[in-house]
């Protein structure tokens, strides 16, 4: 049976404050206002339930107060300041909510360390502890919710099968669930500290794991890397995703090495060869980020700057120095296995904590950058006005996007820049961009027309005809014969980075467009979209065809297409 100690009791205050301020939070409508206030309750509140006493030593709740206060403040301005990037742009927002989640984390291992620190700075044995330990705890705190709703829900349903609903109309109020979760968690979070045991061993446990894996993974990028130079680098520019899955594999590496580093206070456990392996893959890492990187500035010269784009630079710049310092740390000659690690792992998590606020500010931010970046390319005749895409500048590179559209349509209708004919076709395409916020309403359907529309292309206006909702920055429909019978089909193809199903439309005798399949996701439609305009998509008739028995249609699906 719990005691409800001291501690107990104060963890409980603490969650019961967290649950009461997420609970006002939700009741607010001034979206800055809200983030900012829930920002602070789970910023503030976290820490002060994972450094119980010690929040009084050494200043430790002075460095608490001053996350707490730029985790919110930045926010506010996400939300709030920024209010046209909540309402029109999911990318800052998206962005934020996650970053702000590894921000919270750096600077939580940080501020734990604090208070047994020696000198100016932490121990690298404490920042090693508890960056391990804080997940656990935090898992084994969202583990105790998941088990008490669980039986909230059996409880309500048991009643509920009496004619009593009241249990059930108490448990989805807000008031109730925001309060008990929080409180809830709270206690969660006191066992995981109390019962440092059981979490220790769920540390030896991940790090036993990190040292039997770390070969495997060391092998991979071993192999891939003396591949590269047989197979040539064209095969990588033509995935169109090679920079995500390098990255993946040099993450891994570092993640799988630090496991086995630990605090840096023992060996390796290898013998010699393998120790040997590992270092020859800590050489391969620097050579398959610059690849990365590489393969994102070729889209960058290609397509201009985006918000993703300078996100996965910013990415590639900080796996490149730890990369680097995992070279250097396996070159040169050192007290202990890598001993240098214990210095260059703090500070790259401390630029990197740098960085993720710097690029959520208004200052530096990636949407004023990408929207300067692709005015100046169709300016500079980089990108071409017929290809320009004005969509994006305009509804999804929030108020900075809005404000170079706004500046740039001015400049044009008053011919201060480029040239005829050139300038009107700018200005069409500017003008063809603003209808989706105009005449039409931000919520109706914003089209464009690869290449010529079809025969009653004004159906697609309609939203019932089914497919992508197109709401801005809208879809573009490509007329392409599919099922190479002569007449044309229409492809729908939205505007946007996720992956959905590809829509396409066929023309029925009585001229009426009706939807007729789908094609799966798995490529960025924005990616296919300057594909087909490059001429690089093309129909292909499939290899073995479909059996139809009676009305039932039966599609091959290969296990593994035999070589010829």
């Amino acid at each position: 049976m719990l005691t409800l100690n001291r501690s107990v009791k104060a963890c409980l205050a603490i969650g019961l404050v967290q649950g009461l301020l997420l609970w006002l939070a939700s009741s607010l409508s001034e979206p800055g206002i809200k983030f900012a206030l829930a920002t602070a309750a789970l910023v503030g509140g976290i820490n002060l339930l994972l450094l119980g006493d010690n929040i009084r030593l050494r200043g430790t709740a002075w460095l608490v107060l001053g996350l707490t206060t730029v985790m919110s403040v930045t926010s506010a301005w996400v939300y709030w300041e920024g209010g046209e990037v909540w309402r029109s742009s999911s990318w800052l927002t998206g962005s934020w909510t996650f970053f702000a989640v590894v921000i919270t984390y750096i600077c939580t291992v940080f501020i734990l360390s604090w208070p047994t620190r020696e000198g100016r700075f932490p121990r690298y044995e404490d920042l090693f502890r508890h960056a391990w330990d804080t997940v656990f705890i935090v898992l084994l705190g969202l583990l105790l919710n998941a088990v008490f709703w669980a039986l909230l829900l059996l409880w309500g349903s048991l009643f509920k099968m009496l004619g009593v609903v009241a249990l059930n109309q108490l448990f989805t109020t807000d008031g109730f669930m925001y309060v008990s979760s929080a409180m809830v968690f709270a206690l969660g979070v006191h066992m995981g500290r109390e019962k440092d045991r059981v979490i220790g061993l769920l540390r030896g446990i991940l790090l036993t794991l990190c040292r039997f894996l770390l070969p495997l993974s060391s092998l991979i990028a071993i192999v891939f890397t003396l591949a590269l130079p047989f197979s040539g680098l064209e095969p990588i520019w033509d995935t169109g995703y090679s920079t995500p899955i390098m990255l993946w594999l040099v993450a891994a590496n570092l993640f799988l090495l630090n496991g086995v580093f630990q605090d840096g206070s023992q060996g390796s456990g290898y013998p010699k060869w393998l120790l040997r392996m590992v270092d020859v893959c800590l050489l391969c890492l620097p050579v398959l980020v610059l690849l990365a990187g590489y393969s994102s500035w070729l889209r960058i010269e290609q397509y201009g700057l985006t918000p993703t784009r300078i996100l996965a630079m910013l990415l590639v710049l900080v796996v490149f120095a730890h990369s680097v310092a995992a070279v250097w740390a396996a070159l040169v000659p050192q007290a202990s296995w890598l001993g240098s690690l214990r210095i260059s792992n703090p500070l790259i998590a401390l630029l990197c904590v740098v960085l993720l606020l710097a690029i959520h500010t208004p200052w530096f931010s990636p949407l004023q950058f990408s929207a300067k970046n692709q005015v100046q390319r169709v300016l500079s005749g980089q990108t071409s006005v017929e290809t320009f895409d004005a969509d994006t500048l305009r509804y999804r590179l929030g108020p900075q996007g809005k404000q170079a559209y706004d500046t740039l349509l001015a400049q044009v209708e008053q011919g201060k820049v480029l040239a005829e004919p050139a300038r009107q076709i700018l200005l069409k395409r500017l003008k063809d961009a603003d209808t989706g916020q105009g005449a039409r309403g931000p919520n109706d359907r914003l089209l464009e027309w690869m290449g010529p529309p079809v025969e009653g292309s004004e159906q697609f206006d309609d939203p019932k005809i089914g497919g992508q909702p197109c709401w801005p920055p809208g879809c573009v429909l490509w007329s392409v014969d599919l099922d190479q019978d002569g007449q044309n089909e229409v492809l729908q193809l939205p505007k946007q980075k996720w992956f959905d199903p590809l829509y396409f439309f066929k023309r029925d005798v009585q001229g009426k467009w009706q939807r007729t399949g789908t094609y799966d996701g798995g490529e960025n439609p924005l990616e296919l979209i300057e594909r087909i305009r490059e001429g690089k998509v093309k129909v292909v008739k499939p290899r073995y065809q479909s059996l139809l028995i009676e009305d039932v249609e039966l599609s091959p699906k290969l296990d593994k297409v035999p070589q010829p």
